[in-house]
């Protein structure tokens, strides 16, 4: 039997939405974590904040 007799028809159906249900579970999770701890919001702009500078840093001293 070669791939091209194999039915393709029912693995379509099974796998149709599922991107959209992985993409909604992971939102919610997102939304239920910066519900639960609004300080998260702040330490992740201080996380970014610090990246940038270390970054930016970096750039600076790429000469050396």
């Amino acid at each position: 039997m070669t791939r091209a007799d194999l039915p393709s028809a029912p693995l379509q159906r099974r796998q149709r939405g599922s991107a959209t249900a992985e993409y909604t579970i992971v939102a919610v999770f997102v939304v239920i974590v910066l519900i639960a701890n609004q300080n998260v919001i702040k330490e992740l702009a201080d996380a970014i904040r610090n990246a940038y500078a270390s970054f930016a840093y970096a750039l600076s001293v790429a000469w050396l």
